[in-house]
């Protein structure tokens, strides 16, 4: 096998919350009579940072600052998070790569206390050697500083470690890091946005597994 770390994205890829965050995007979309968005309209859409994503679908943070609607979701988002399921073949797949002695991380826009909790009521900590969240930067500015510092303290040379990612910022973190990134599309971007990359993408994480054990 070529690859002996991957770096799993967080949601989306590992938490399957696209169907959650969608609800809750329109709960405040409806507050302020904005039209509702679709999942597939999301998908096509979606994008970091959050502000500019949120004022494509018309949020106008000229009336309100964007920070109110951030806490807004956020604040919803663990409110449900307990209903929220892993995507299928996540915990097996995880649970066999570290039989193959391939060791993983997770990096995330995701606030570092949060994803520890989170990745922890999943039972995924004993399987993951590195939880690197973003600690004092807005989501989607920090991951790539984050990744930075997530592989110096992984002692495994960069061409033999991968991202696992959902979306467009994942391909984005793995370019800025100099690694391999391989994306599945039963996240929060369009299949055709990350086929658009130009790397390898996969409907569902079995198939990424198959792939990885293969190469």
């Amino acid at each position: 096998m070529k690859y002996k770390h991957i770096i799993w994205d967080w949601n989306g890829t590992l938490l399957n919350d696209l169907s959650l965050c969608v609800t809750i995007l329109n709960q405040s979309l409806n507050k302020r009579n904005i039209p509702a968005i679709t999942i597939q309209a999301y998908k096509e859409k979606f994008l970091f940072p959050i502000k500019t994503f949120y004022e494509s679908i018309g949020f106008d943070f000229d009336k309100e600052p964007f920070e109110n609607t951030n806490i807004e979701f956020h604040a919803g988002f663990e409110k449900q998070f307990k209903t929220l399921a892993l995507q299928p073949f996540a915990k097996e797949t995880i649970i066999q790569f570290n039989k193959n002695d391939i060791t993983q991380s997770v990096l995330s826009a995701t606030l570092q206390d949060k994803l520890v909790e989170q990745i922890g009521f999943f039972n995924l900590d004993q399987y993951i050697q590195n939880i690197a969240g973003l600690r004092n930067t807005p989501s989607g500015y920090g991951k790539e500083y984050e990744g930075e510092e997530l592989l110096m303290s992984v002692d495994i040379p960069k061409s033999e470690t991968m991202i696992v990612g959902d979306s467009l910022l994942d391909f984005k973190v793995s370019q800025h890091l100099g690694i391999d990134c391989v994306l599945v599309h039963n996240g929060h971007n369009d299949i055709n946005r990350l086929h658009n990359t130009g790397t390898n993408t996969f409907s569902n994480i079995k198939d990424l597994y198959n792939w990885v054990i293969n190469t």
